[in-house]
């Protein structure tokens, strides 16, 4: 027969050691949601050789009234997807005021042919006919990447002038630079 003391002092040493292994696996589970909490923000790249920005943008009517957009891209040009003409038109109503943010009241999405230029850029034509008409129109051109999770390219904000002469025609004296934004709402 077998004394309950010596049995009771064998399974001591393994009590011991699962209860030391269940705080063990307790504290890693405890560790790894607590890392998982944290603050969220948007994903930065970190290879900027996955980027492109536009260098230059250019913008004219055509005899029919639509908007022909010239935009000059440079950095990754490969990864350009496709291309978001965005318009503001001025017309002396409420929603144009020439001192407010710029707000897009209609958005066209191409998907141009890319002319490879020199020193490695791309110049891509669009041309977008508004459904609205007037005497000027605020104006820019966004790039769109493959890489679903890095910012758009946006352009510089520009003023596109139809008819000077219009009556009640406010411009504003000088569009802002670039806003930084990671997705297009569409209001």
């Amino acid at each position: 027969m077998t004394d309950a003391s010596t049995l009771t002092g064998a399974s001591a040493p393994r009590t011991v050691r699962g209860r030391r292994m269940a705080a063990v696996v307790t504290l890693c589970v405890v560790l790894a949601l607590g890392a998982a909490c944290g603050k969220k923000i948007m994903p930065v790249p970190q290879d900027h050789r996955e980027l492109f920005q536009w260098r230059s943008t250019t913008a004219t009517t055509t005899p029919n009234g639509c908007i022909a957009a010239r935009g000059e891209v440079q950095g990754n040009v490969d990864n350009l997807a496709s291309v978001i003409l965005e318009i503001q038109p001025i017309d002396g109503s409420a929603d144009s005021c020439a001192g407010c943010p710029f707000q897009a009241t209609a958005r066209q999405e191409f998907w141009p042919e890319k002319q490879i230029g020199p020193q490695g850029t791309a110049i891509v034509d669009v041309t977008m006919c508004p459904d609205r008409k007037a005497p000027a129109y605020r104006w820019r051109m966004v790039g769109v990447n493959v890489l679903t999770r890095f910012a758009h390219a946006l352009g510089k904000v520009q003023t596109l002038v139809v008819d000077p002469n219009a009556p009640g025609l406010d411009l504003p004296v000088e569009d802002s630079r670039p806003q930084q934004q990671t997705e297009i709402v569409i209001p």
